[in-house]
C-alpha cells in the first residue's frame, strides 16, 4: 500500500509539472503572438515611396525618417502623432551632404500635417486630408521646384487585406501641388500597393501620374513616376528600405531638367514612443 501511494504520488507531480511546462509555453507563446502582431501594426505605411497613404503615426509616437538619394543627397524627416487622428512633421535636407563637394541646402524648411477624416471599415478605406511641402530629389533653382515636386493638398485612401499569405494594402489620392511656378498647376494623383511578406519584409510599389509635371516647361516628359521598393524590418522600431525610382526613365537627356535614368535610395525609419 506504501509502495503504491507512493508512485501515485510520483505520477500525480509528474502530471503537475507537465501541466506547468504546457502552460508556461502557451503564455510565452501567446506573447510572442501578441508582441508579432503590435509590431505589424506599427509598421502601418505612412507612406510607399514618394507618395503618402492614410496611415498615421499613432498618438504619442514619433517616427524619423532618413533618406539616402543621387548627388550625395540626404533627406531627414520628423513626424509625431499628437492626436489619435492628427500628426505633423518637419523636414529638411540637401544635396552634396555626402562627398567632397560644396553642400546644396535645400532653401527651407518643409513641414507637413495631415488627419484621419474616415477611419477604414470592412467596406470603406481610410480616407486622410493632408498638406505636405516637401518634394524629392535635388531642388531645381531656377524652376523653384523639387526634381519630384510636393504633394501639396492632397487626400489619400487605404483599404488593407489580411489573410493567410500576409497583408495586402492598395492606396492612391489626389493632390495639387504649391509648386507651380513652371506653368503647369493641373491637379495629379498616384495609385500604390503593399504587400508583406512575412512580419519583417514588406514590398512596395507606386505609380504617380504627374499630370502637373508634363508641359513643355516642365521637368517631365508625361510618362510618370514608376517606383518599386523593398522594406525590411529586422529589428523592433526600425525599417531599412531599398528603392528603385524612375522606372520608366521620366525626364531630360538634352539638358532641359533632370536626367531620365533609374536612381536607387537608401531610406531608414526609426519610431518610438515619446
Amino acid at each position: 500500500m506504501i509502495a503504491r501511494s507512493k508512485r501515485n504520488s510520483r505520477r500525480d507531480s509528474i502530471r503537475t509539472k507537465r501541466h506547468r511546462l504546457a502552460l508556461r509555453l502557451a503564455l510565452v507563446f501567446t506573447g510572442l503572438t501578441c508582441y508579432g502582431v503590435n509590431a505589424q501594426l506599427d509598421l502601418e505605411p505612412t507612406r510607399l515611396i514618394d507618395s503618402p497613404t492614410a496611415g498615421l503615426i499613432d498618438k504619442g509616437r514619433f517616427a524619423v525618417d532618413l533618406r539616402l538619394f543621387p548627388d550625395g543627397g540626404v533627406l531627414t524627416q520628423i513626424n509625431a502623432g499628437v492626436m489619435r487622428r492628427l500628426s505633423i512633421g518637419l523636414s529638411y535636407g540637401g544635396v552634396n551632404v555626402i562627398g567632397d563637394d560644396l553642400i546644396d541646402w535645400h532653401p527651407r524648411v518643409e513641414v507637413a500635417a495631415r488627419y484621419r477624416v474616415i477611419e477604414e471599415t470592412t467596406g470603406l478605406p481610410a480616407i486622410t486630408a493632408g498638406y505636405e511641402t516637401q518634394g524629392f530629389g535635388p531642388y531645381q533653382r531656377t524652376s523653384a521646384r523639387y526634381k519630384i515636386k510636393s504633394k501639396g493638398f492632397f487626400v489619400a485612401g487605404s483599404k488593407n487585406y489580411i489573410s493567410g499569405l500576409g497583408q495586402f494594402g492598395v492606396h492612391g489620392g489626389i493632390n495639387w501641388s504649391r509648386e507651380r511656378d513652371d506653368g503647369d498647376k493641373d491637379v495629379s494623383g498616384w495609385a500604390g500597393i503593399d504587400k508583406t511578406i512575412h512580419e519583417e519584409l514588406a514590398v512596395v510599389a507606386e505609380y504617380d501620374f504627374a499630370f502637373n509635371d508634363n508641359d513643355s516647361s516642365s521637368l517631365g516628359e508625361g510618362k510618370g513616376y514608376l517606383n518599386a521598393g523593398v522594406h525590411w524590418s529586422a529589428v523592433p522600431n526600425i525599417s531599412v528600405g531599398f528603392v528603385l525610382k524612375n522606372v520608366l526613365g521620366n525626364g531630360d537627356d538634352n539638358g532641359g531638367g533632370p536626367d531620365s535614368d533609374l536612381s536607387r535610395e537608401l531610406s531608414v525609419r526609426y519610431s518610438e514612443a515619446f
